[in-house]
């Protein structure tokens, strides 16, 4: 049996004694998208930062690509092919697009010129060529949660943590943003996206796993998550409806 990309064992993070993360455990596999939900303040972004580097956990363990990466600096993470983006969006907003997406790219390569082939070829990907040359910081949010994800395809990963990269979208945005995420899977990236558009999540994701108080409530197949009590109680509420 294939060892998964991602495992996460009794993970665990504390801020001030209290637990924004508690005993968490689940695993990605290659090529493939997982969701993580949860109501506000369960702990989905503090995963991420543990996860990452960000934030060094209190306890439990990080395997990534067969290697332990536990309490591992975010760059070093970065350059075994594991990325996030951010749920508020940071472009580098004095640089133009072309320039953003290439501090990614630096991550493979000390060449400028390489780095400049690989961004454009990120931006066209994304749709995100004709405006190339434009300060990052004019784009509207669209672009700009575009050039977010971009900057982090740029970085080359195997794995990438995308937060709520569909927030503030309208739903074509959404849409279009969906099938983009689609296609980096197709071409053998696998994704773990925080998402509290249900439909966005069930549509998209193979497996989905539920936080709430920091604890893993569920993990399941999207009919089973939808379907669960103790989720619909926590979480999606009695009217929920995935018809």
């Amino acid at each position: 049996m294939t060892a998964p990309l991602l495992e996460i064992t009794s993970l665990s993070k504390y801020f001030g004694g209290n637990a924004a993360v508690s005993d968490v455990s689940f695993s990605v596999e290659k090529q493939r998208i997982v969701g993580l939900i949860g109501p506000n303040g369960s702990g989905k972004t503090t995963l991420f930062n543990c996860i990452t580097g960000y934030y060094p956990a209190a306890s439990g363990r990080v395997r990534f690509c067969g290697c332990d990466i536990t309490g591992m600096k975010p760059d070093r993470v970065c350059r075994l092919g594991m990325v996030r983006t951010w749920q508020r969006v940071k472009p580098l907003a004095g640089l133009n697009v072309l320039e953003n997406v290439m501090t990614g790219a630096f991550c493979r390569t000390r060449s400028a010129s390489e780095a400049r082939k690989i961004a454009l070829h990120r931006l066209e990907m994304l749709g995100l060529d004709n405006v190339a040359q434009k300060t990052a910081g004019d784009l509207p949010i669209g672009l700009k949660k575009k050039l977010e994800l971009a900057r982090a395809l740029a970085t080359g990963p195997k794995l990438l943590l995308l937060d709520e990269v569909c927030g503030g979208l309208n739903f074509t945005e959404t849409q279009e943003l969906l099938e983009i995420i689609r296609g980096i899977r197709e071409k053998g990236t696998a994704v773990v996206f925080i998402e509290h558009d249900m439909k966005a999540v069930t549509g998209l994701c193979d497996r989905i796993v539920v936080l709430k108080s920091g604890e893993k409530l569920a993990e399941g197949l999207p009919s089973e998550i939808t379907s669960n009590p103790a989720v619909i109680a926590a979480y999606l509420g009695t009217g929920y409806s995935h018809a």
